[in-house]
C-alpha cells in the first residue's frame, strides 16, 4: 500500500471536531491582543511619518546652511548672487525655490525657481500663488535672531503636498549689512508617507502647531470631511504633551475610528493617521480565520500521523531528517537509511544519489570560484595599475607640454642674455662687475641648461620604435659613465644582478628590446643618480639588475638603501620640476625624463619605498615596439 492512500484513509477516519474548538479558544483567547497590536502599528505608523518628516527639514537647514557657509553669498555682489544660487538649487533636488533677502527682508536678486510654464522632470514647478506663499511664511525674524529657523508648513494653493520654507543668516556676527538665505523645502516623501499610511478606508494628515490640518491624504468617502470631535481632541492633547498618543473616537455618523496622533520631533507640528475600525481590525478577523485553518490542519495531521503513521512514517522520516541535516553540513558521506520499496524508499534512494552528486558539484564549484576569484583580483590588479599608469602619462604629458611652450619661450632671449653677458664681461674688468655677470652668465646657462632638459622630455614622446638592442648595452654603458660617480662614494657598495654576473652566461639575445640605446642609457644613469642622492649622507647599497619579466616583456630595477620617500609624496615624484632634495641645483626633471622614456618605449614604472629603509625603482619593457601585456 502506498503512503498516499495510507494518509488518505487515516484523513477520511480522523475528526475534525476537537481541532475546531481549539482553533475557536485560541481565537477568542487572542482577540484583544490582537487588536492591541494593530493599534500600536498604526501609531508606530504615524511616529515614523512624523520622525521622518523632521529629519528631512532639520537637514534641509543643514543643507541649506552648508550651501550658504560654502557660496559665502554675504560677500557676493547683487548681479552674482542669481547664477551662484543656482548651484545649491540643482544640488537640492527636495527644494523648490531659493532667494537671498537683505536686512530689511528685500530680495537681494530674483529667486531660483521653476516657473510652471516650463516644467523640470523631478522639480516642484511653482506659479504666482505659489511665490506668494512662499515669501509670506519665511521665517525672517526668528532667522535674523537665532541663526537659522523654520517657518510653519503650508499648502500653496492647488498643491497637493505640504511645503515649509526655510531660512539661514549668512556670515557671522557682526557682519553687516546681514543677508538670509530662504528656501522653500518640498515635503514630497510626507506626501507619499500619507498615502501609503491611508490605505484603503482611512485617512492621514499634517496638522500645524495650532492643530490645523495642512495638507490630508484620503482614501474613499469615509475619509472626507472635518475633523471629529475626538480626533481634535487627540490632536490638541498630542500637541501639548509633545507625546504619541492613540485612541477610538467616533464620527458625526457614529461610525468608530481609530485614530493614532504623532508630534514631529523639534518642530512644534504633529501627523494624524485614522482608519476606520472595520478596517484597523480587519487583520484580527483574518487572523481568526487563518488561525481556525490553519490549526485544523496542523492538529489534524498531527493526530494522523500520531495514530496511524508512527511506525511507518515517524522513524524513517527522522533517519532521512538526520540524512539531510548531515547533507546540509557538508558531510556527504553520511549514509541514507533505505529499508522500505514505498515512497519513503524512493526518497531515501533519490536523498542519497543526490547527496553524491551534490558533493561532487560542490567540489566544483569551489575549485571553479577559487580559480575565478584569482583571475579576477589578478585582472583588478592589472586594470588598476593600468588606470594609474595612463592617469600618470596624461597628467605627465599635459605638464611636460606646457613646460616645454615655456622653455621654447625662453630659449630666445636667454640665447641673446647670455651672448650679451660674455660680451659684457669682456668689457668690464675687476671686482665687483666682473663677479656679478660671472653670476649672472652662470645663472642664465642654468636656465639654458633647464630648457634644453626639458625639451628633452618632450622629445623623448616623438622618437619612433628604434632598434633592436640588448638591455645590458644601456646599463653597462650607463654603470661605466658613472664609475667616477661611484668611486667617490666609498661608503656607497654597488651590487650587480645582471645575466653575466649571476649565470656567467650575458644572454644578449634572450634580452633584447626594440627602441633607443641612448635613451635608455639616460634612464639608467637618472635613476642610478637619484639613488646616489638617496644615499648621500649614510651610504648604504645600490642594486642595478635587470633580466626577464612577463611573456614578451623585460625587467630592469635599480634598488638603494637609502631616506626612502614619503607616503605622501610617491604620487608626485615623476611630475616636472617636482623634488624631495634639499640642493638648489636640482631640477626635479630626472624622475620625470624616466617616466617620458619608459612611456616612449611602451613600458611602465613602479615605485616601492619605506621611508628609512629605501626605495626600488622597476622599469617594465617590452620587448616588441608594439607593446605587451604588462603586469
Amino acid at each position: 500500500m502506498s503512503f498516499r492512500l495510507k494518509l488518505l484513509l487515516v484523513l477520511v477516519v480522523t475528526g475534525v471536531g476537537p481541532v475546531l474548538l481549539l482553533g475557536l479558544f485560541t481565537f477568542f483567547a487572542n482577540r484583544d491582543h490582537l487588536r492591541e497590536t494593530a493599534g500600536r502599528l498604526q501609531l508606530q505608523a504615524a511616529v515614523d511619518i512624523a520622525r521622518s518628516t523632521g529629519r528631512d527639514v532639520l537637514r534641509g537647514v543643514d543643507d541649506l546652511r552648508a550651501s550658504g557657509d560654502y557660496l559665502g553669498l554675504e560677500r557676493l555682489q547683487p548681479e552674482q548672487v542669481g547664477s551662484v544660487l543656482a548651484i545649491p538649487y540643482r544640488q537640492l533636488r527636495a527644494v523648490s525655490a531659493l532667494a537671498v533677502l537683505d536686512g530689511r527682508g528685500n530680495a537681494v536678486a530674483p529667486a531660483v525657481y521653476t516657473p510652471v510654464e516650463r516644467p523640470v522632470p523631478g522639480r516642484t514647478a511653482m506659479d504666482a500663488g505659489a511665490l506668494e506663499a512662499f515669501s509670506s511664511h519665511v521665517p525672517f525674524t526668528a532667522a535674523m535672531a537665532s541663526r537659522a529657523a523654520v517657518g510653519p508648513p503650508y499648502a500653496p494653493p492647488g498643491a497637493a503636498d505640504a511645503r515649509v520654507a526655510l531660512a539661514v543668516r549668512l556670515g557671522t556676527d557682526g557682519e553687516a549689512p546681514a543677508r538670509l538665505l530662504v528656501a522653500e523645502l518640498a515635503l514630497q516623501q510626507l506626501g507619499e508617507r500619507l498615502r501609503e499610511a491611508a490605505g484603503s478606508g482611512g485617512r492621514a494628515l499634517l496638522v500645524d502647531a495650532s492643530g490645523a490640518p495642512v495638507t490630508r491624504v484620503t482614501a474613499g468617502a469615509s475619509g472626507e470631511g472635518a475633523l471629529s470631535e475626538g480626533e481634535l481632541a487627540l490632536v490638541r492633547v498630542g500637541l501639548r504633551d509633545q507625546a504619541p498618543a492613540m485612541r477610538a473616537v467616533q464620527d458625526a455618523a457614529g461610525r468608530e475610528w481609530l485614530a493614532a496622533f504623532a508630534p514631529v520631533p523639534d518642530l512644534g507640528w504633529g501627523v494624524l493617521v485614522t482608519r476606520s475600525a472595520e478596517v484597523a481590525y480587519g487583520p484580527a478577523q483574518s487572523v481568526r480565520r487563518y488561525t481556525l485553518f490553519g490549526t485544523a490542519l496542523a492538529l489534524l495531521a498531527a493526530a494522523a500521523l500520531g495514530l496511524v503513521l508512527a511506525r511507518e512514517v515517524s522513524a524513517p522520516l527522522a533517519r532521512l531528517a538526520g540524512a539531510v541535516e548531515a547533507l546540509g553540513e557538508g558531510r556527504y558521506d553520511t549514509p541514507v537509511p533505505v529499508t522500505s520499496s514505498d515512497e519513503v524508499g524512493q526518497l531515501g534512494r533519490a536523498l542519497a544519489h543526490m547527496a553524491q552528486e551534490v558533493r561532487r558539484r560542490d567540489g566544483e564549484i569551489r575549485t571553479w570560484g577559487e580559480q575565478l576569484q584569482q583571475r579576477v583580483d589578478e585582472k583588478t590588479r592589472e586594470l588598476q595599475e593600468a588606470h594609474a599608469q595612463v592617469a600618470r602619462s596624461r597628467h605627465l604629458a599635459g605638464l611636460g607640454s606646457l613646460a616645454a611652450g615655456v622653455a621654447h619661450e625662453l630659449n630666445n632671449p636667454l640665447t641673446g642674455v647670455i651672448g650679451l653677458a660674455g660680451l659684457l664681461r669682456r668689457e668690464v674688468k675687476g671686482p665687483p662687475g666682473e663677479k656679478m655677470i660671472s653670476a649672472l652668465l652662470e645663472q642664465a646657462q642654468r636656465i639654458a641648461t633647464i630648457a634644453r632638459r626639458v625639451r628633452e622630455m618632450v622629445d623623448q614622446e616623438r622618437q619612433g620604435a628604434g632598434v633592436r638592442f640588448s638591455l645590458l648595452q644601456p646599463v653597462r654603458a650607463a654603470l661605466e659613465e658613472l664609475q667616477p660617480a661611484l668611486d667617490a662614494r666609498p661608503n656607497v657598495s654597488l651590487v650587480l644582478e645582471l645575466p653575466e654576473e649571476q649565470t656567467g652566461d650575458v644572454g644578449e639575445d634572450a634580452l633584447e628590446v626594440e627602441g633607443h640605446p641612448e635613451s635608455l642609457k639616460q634612464l639608467v644613469t637618472h635613476l642610478v643618480q637619484n639613488a646616489l642622492t638617496a644615499m648621500q649622507e649614510r651610504g648604504g647599497q645600490l642594486t642595478v639588475g635587470c633580466g626577464a619579466g612577463a611573456p614578451g616583456a623585460l625587467r630592469l630595477w635599480v634598488a638603494d638603501t637609502g631616506c626612502g620617500i614619503p607616503e605622501r609624496l610617491r604620487e608626485r615624484i615623476f611630475d616636472p620640476f617636482f623634488t624631495t632634495k634639499a640642493e638648489s641645483n636640482r631640477l626635479g626633471l630626472g624622475l620625470s625624463l624616466c617616466h617620458q622614456i619608459v612611456d616612449a618605449h611602451h613600458g611602465r614604472i613602479r615605485v616601492e619605498s619605506t621611508e628609512g629603509v629605501g626605495s626600488t625603482f622597476t622599469v617594465l619593457l617590452p620587448q616588441a615596439a608594439e607593446g605587451a601585456h604588462l603586469q
